[in-house]
């Protein structure tokens, strides 16, 4: 039996973690990084340890009351997959304290490695049936006394008691040919502290630990809380268990941030001293979750580098949750896995399905697989199985990564310790898809746990665009002569699509870029339940990041796509049926002779390369490349006709906030912004010149010229 493991390995202070070969700290909102007390040697990940990959889906424990077969496991294997998660009954393996029954379970990880299938215990302490085990009786409490699910957090019996189980079960099974690692959860499911949405935490054994122990090893001294916090205690046991928006509020949250930072690592480091076989955490939730559930991503990330875990998103048909956790992944180092789970509509589940799917590139470099919820014959399962059993190659067979600018997004995730004026924790992912949506791009998403504990520093960044608000560190980086964003759609100034599309909201695209930078794998889906994409997409060479060079695209098959070259990259035609997906390989070479040219390009695009003619035109958020992709006039939308060298004004018109929405190059000669509404609100005043054309020059300057070569107008920026 463990004891309770903060008196066993020592406490880790608040947002602090002792990663591999430097500390990493995950510092308190407005606070600097604490170092943690020394750990126990069971803190120290066997150097031999590897972060797992799964081809995955999750079955229930058994198949109603027997092993799962043989045949069952040979059946997944078949159908592509390399592992399955078995849902762990606590009372099942553990029917008395004490007492194991490990029959079933190695009968199925006997059968699973027969059929070449690992098999991933996951292990709940609660949520799921059979967890808790039936002589666990104590339950969490909300601060106003509404009971939960879930066993009480800091119990000093259930919680050693939970990862003996965890600990010793493991140990059993770690040296099984069918044994594939195990999923880790402490708390409601993978939610934590959740409470039916709520948020537990109240309960006394949790309020005897605040007293006893976490306050005493934050503060010290009862003195130094007072001058932290303006009170005038006279010791911690006078402190409140302060309920949210009461006084004090902020102490306790970040007492409950810190249980499940301790908790997870206690139970990661008594794992990481059996086996080093791999280990994978759930994130459950999202980030809206953050302040009731303390489910916040750079705890698990963190912890996750320490102990080499990967990391499995759980709901990641939403894009921008992808886009954080991809981006964090990339930060941190770690592996990324993605687990879909089924939308409560079920007129929506092949098209979640599709999404889902697609998004896995947005992860990479750092793949760590994906995991289907849950192969049990209902309807979720009937649509959305034949789907992900019919696309897992293709994912598995990915190799390279998603594209990287030097913009950002950032979220201010304090609020989540606490600071009742931090950023809106809201749905900041849903503001991060609908950016993605418009500019289908590969900026990056940061969040303030990332800066505070210098995983990621902003000035790497040209640009970063806050999506909840300015907080000290966004201040820092812009008096240091960072620029900081205003609106969304600033972001193509410095992370410039990949791929431009005739309407958002339809089809998605993910590209994979070979790591010689020479090629991309990319993944099309129609993310709708009944509207078909038939229209062009239009591929940037400079979003993309590849190396210069003349490239073509093919399908699935080798053959070339109907296209033609475009100003700095590719036009193509697509055709999708709603809720479908499509593989497309971006290949060195030019376009093969006899290749059809695409009819719906030539109004949207605008050809040759860096040039305009007569009635081609710009339309909000559109570009216009140099040849050599250096340069880019953009109008940007905030009707500012902007000439960019990287993220570096050249050359404005200085409309912004004129409500124009079209630049055009008129028949006259005459290069034209108007309103919605037709309304002229600056011009180039070279009316008069007909056959006359724009040219951005691979010198940087941009040039009107008449039908005979004459200058007529210019931005002057030519030298670059």
């Amino acid at each position: 039996m463990h004891r309770l493991r903060t008196c066993a390995a020592g406490l880790l202070a608040l947002g602090v973690i002792t990663a591999l070969s430097a500390p990493t700290a995950i510092a308190a909102a407005g606070g600097s990084p604490q170092q943690a007390p020394a750990r126990s040697a069971a803190a120290v990940r066997p150097a031999a340890s590897t972060p797992g990959t799964l081809w995955s889906t999750q079955l229930d424990f058994d198949n109603n009351g027997t092993p799962w077969s043989e045949a069952s496991f040979a059946a997944l294997k078949a159908k592509g997959l390399d592992t399955a998660e078995i849902d762990m009954p606590w009372n099942t393996i553990e029917p008395s304290q004490g007492t194991f029954n490990f029959t079933e379970l190695d009968q199925e990880v006997a059968n699973a490695g027969a059929a070449g299938i690992h098999l991933v215990p996951i292990f709940w302490s609660s949520g799921w049936g059979g967890s808790p085990a039936n002589w666990v009786t104590s339950r969490e409490v909300s601060s106003t006394g509404v009971q939960s699910p879930a066993p009480v957090w800091w119990d000093p019996t259930t919680e050693p008691a939970y990862l003996t189980y965890v600990t010793d079960t493991v140990k059993h099974i770690a040296g099984a040919a069918g044994y594939g690692g195990s999923i880790l959860d402490y708390g409601f499911l993978d939610a934590q502290w959740d409470d039916a949405g709520g948020a537990s935490g109240w309960a006394q054994a949790d309020i005897d630990m605040f007293h006893t122990t976490y306050l005493p090893q934050t503060y010290g001294t009862i003195a130094a809380f007072n001058t932290a916090n303006g009170t005038a205690y006279t010791s911690f046991g006078q402190v409140p268990a302060a309920a949210p928006g009461q006084p004090l509020a902020a102490v306790y949250q970040k007492f409950r941030v810190w249980s499940v930072q301790t908790t997870y690592a206690a139970l990661t480091a008594d794992v990481r001293a059996v086996t080093s076989t791999p280990l994978y955490y759930y994130f459950g939730g999202h980030i809206g979750n953050a302040v009731n559930y303390a489910n916040i991503p750079d705890i698990f990330f963190a912890l996750a580098k320490q102990y080499n875990v990967t990391v499995i998103e759980d709901a990641a048909g939403s894009p921008g949750l992808t886009l954080t956790f991809g981006s964090l992944a990339r930060a941190y180092g770690v592996k990324l896995a993605q687990e879909w789970t089924a939308p409560s509509d079920s007129t929506q589940l092949a098209a979640e399905a599709v999404r889902w799917i697609s998004d896995y590139g947005i992860g990479l470099p750092e793949g760590g697989g994906e995991d289907f919820f849950i192969h049990d014959g209902t309807q979720k399962d009937t649509v959305g199985w034949p789907i992900y059993t019919g696309w897992v190659n293709n994912l598995e067979g990915l190799s390279g990564s998603y594209p990287q600018q030097p913009a950002a997004v950032y979220i201010d995730f304090s609020q989540a310790y606490g600071n009742a004026a931090g950023g809106n924790l809201g749905s900041p992912e849903d503001a991060i898809t609908s950016l993605w949506d418009g500019n289908q791009a590969g900026f990056a998403v940061v969040t303030s746990q990332e800066v505070n504990a210098g995983v990621v520093k902003l000035s790497n960044y040209k640009a970063v665009f806050p999506v909840n608000g300015t907080d000290a560190n966004l201040t820092a980086y812009q008096k240091a002569g960072g620029t900081l964003l205003t609106a969304g759609s600033q972001l193509s100034q410095y992370a410039p699509p990949y791929a431009t599309l005739a309407n958002s909201g339809v089809l998605q695209v993910v590209p994979t870029v070979s790591s010689a930078g020479n090629s991309a794998a990319i993944t099309l889906a129609d993310v709708t339940s009944g509207t078909a994409y038939n229209s062009s997409i239009t591929f940037h060479y400079n979003g993309l990041g590849v190396a210069a060079g003349s490239y073509h695209l093919v399908n699935a098959a080798g053959t070339a796509v109907p296209q033609q070259a475009v100003s700095g990259g590719l036009c193509a035609a697509a055709s999708l049926q709603p809720a479908s997906l499509a593989e497309w390989h971006l290949v060195a070479g030019a376009i093969p002779a006899g290749t059809a040219a695409p009819g719906n390009c030539a109004a949207s695009v605008p050809t040759p390369c860096g040039t305009l003619t007569a009635n081609q035109s710009l339309a909000a958020n559109q570009s216009l490349y140099s040849c050599d992709g250096r340069f880019n006039l953009i109008l940007q939308g905030d009707a500012n006709l902007v000439l960019y060298e990287g993220g570096t004004a050249l050359w404005a018109s200085n409309t912004s906030g004129t409500s124009g929405t079209r630049v055009i190059l008129q028949g006259d000669g005459n290069l034209v912004l108007y309103t919605a509404a037709n309304s002229p609100v600056w011009a180039s005043n070279t009316s008069g010149n007909a056959g006359a054309k724009l040219v951005i020059g691979n010198d940087g300057n941009v040039v009107i010229t008449s039908a005979t070569g004459g200058t007529l107008w210019s931005t002057g920026t030519g030298g670059h």
